[in-house]
């Protein structure tokens, strides 16, 4: 898991950006205009999926390879996010008293030694330079002005 790849912020930045103009609809297009909240990450490549499949299932031009490429860097920064996620809940419930052995066979994995070394894999993510999505504020599940 250490040897995937970590895609710059700026990148990430750029890539939901330009899904979020190609893709967002109604209230989606006017958050990221007045305030740049791009869609949800998963939501995001999940519509980059579908213009593919509609478009092949038509027999029209598919998604273009900067949709494509803005998908495929989305989801390395979704990926990474859950991976981050991961570890620090992994780090979390063994400080509070969970051992390695518990950790296991909740996640079904053979022995305590599998649950350390999947920590020890994702550990190192936790640190990872990342394009920061602001949370959503009161209010912005409306469009402006409404």
């Amino acid at each position: 898991m250490g040897d995937l790849p970590i895609p710059s912020p700026q990148m990430v930045h750029a890539a939901r950006a330009h899904l979020t103009r190609r893709f967002g609809k109604g209230v989606e297009a006017l958050l990221w205009e007045a305030r740049e909240h791009p869609l949800p990450d998963v939501e995001a490549v999940d519509k980059a999926i579908a213009a593919i499949r509609a478009a092949h299932a038509d027999g029209q031009e598919p998604p273009t390879a900067t949709d494509l490429g803005a998908a495929l860097v989305v989801l390395q920064a979704a990926r990474l996010d859950m991976d981050r996620l991961e570890a620090d809940l992994l780090g979390a419930v063994h400080e509070v008293g969970l051992d390695w052995a518990q950790i296991a066979a909740v996640l079904d994995l053979p022995d305590a030694a599998a649950a350390r070394e999947r920590f020890e894999r994702f550990r190192p993510r936790l640190d990872a330079p990342v394009d920061e999505v602001q949370p959503s504020k009161p209010g912005d599940d409306k469009a402006p002005g409404f």
